[in-house]
């Protein structure tokens, strides 16, 4: 590991990837973090793991790392690299991060990357583990990010409780993020940077020849570019497919429980009408409880 990008999101995290790139260096950027770590992070999230070495073995052939979650973890990774540099980004004010970072969300709240269209889409947290895995990942990196559970709520009307969430709280977590940066890291591994800066300071700060092509800019408001983008890329083009197939199967299974059930009670019914109505509803009974099982599974 040799450079850290501890800046939160929507501080021009996906140029600075971009510009890393150009550079050289092998970058985890959120894309990555999801696809190969999600597992990873949502151990460290839910505290089953809780040593820090899990860092240094999860990134132990990258370069650098970008974006969240890597940024909310940013002082237990530079603990297992302390060599490594570290780039602060930053906006020109708390104001402007927060506004952008709240369009971002009012973005996501309004659609559904999840088995979109289908009539099942609400389903899919209860039938699909992905799904499920995700939205805890996804509400942890929100309240790190904005102070509170965001996730779900209506991010049409922000500061609106109990639906929205508020600018003071994601201006605080800003403020005291990027002074915890300042404060821990040495002056000598630190480069507190606006993406605005372009290349000087940034290649003067690792060591490195300005490059001939201009400095990328991939951070354009709310918009499916940047960090929009990104988070497209993991959802809808992989994580979404994999969900809708859990959900079919699911599906499969509940249809089959539920057949199997009907036919089963038919024909304990049917076996026992001599019998007492007692005797009847226990071997229905006894039935149901035998084919819910599978149905149970399902969701635990």
């Amino acid at each position: 590991m040799k450079v850290i990008c501890a800046g939160l999101p929507k501080t021009g995290t996906t140029s600075l990837c971009r510009a890393l790139r150009i550079l050289g260096y092998s970058v985890h950027d959120h894309p990555e973090h999801v696809v190969l770590n999600l597992d990873n992070y949502v151990d460290i999230f839910s505290g089953v793991e809780n040593d820090e070495s899990i860092f240094k073995e999860m990134y132990k052939n990258v370069d650098a790392v970008t974006d969240t979650p890597a940024c909310v973890f940013w002082q237990s990774i530079f603990s297992q690299f302390p060599d490594a540099k570290v780039v602060l980004s930053v906006r020109d004010t708390p104001e402007v991060w927060t506004t952008s970072v709240m369009k971002t969300y009012a973005y996501f709240g309004k659609i559904t990357w999840y088995a979109p269209g289908r009539w099942y889409s609400f389903l899919t947290p209860y039938l699909s583990k992905t799904v499920a895995k995700l939205r805890y990942f996804y509400s942890c990196v929100t309240i790190f990010i904005s102070g509170c559970d965001a996730m779900g709520f209506d991010a049409s009307a922000p500061g609106d409780p109990p639906y929205g969430y508020g600018k003071l709280g994601f201006k605080k977590v800003y403020l005291d993020h990027n002074a915890a940066v300042k404060h821990t890291v040495p002056s000598n591994q630190l480069l507190v940077y606006n993406v605005k800066e372009g290349w000087g300071p940034l290649c003067e700060f690792l060591g490195k020849e300005v490059p001939e092509e201009p400095f990328p800019n991939e951070n354009v408001s709310h918009k499916k570019s940047g960090y929009v983008a990104s988070i497209h890329e993991v959802l809808v083009m992989d994580y979404s497919l994999r969900a809708e197939r859990e959900v079919k199967r699911s599906l499969c299974w509940m249809l089959m429980t539920t057949v199997t059930s009907g036919i089963a009670g038919y024909w304990l019914v049917n076996r026992h009408a001599a019998r007492s109505p007692t005797l009847i509803v226990g071997s229905v009974a006894d039935s149901l409880k035998w084919v819910s099982k599978p149905l149970l599974s399902i969701f635990r």
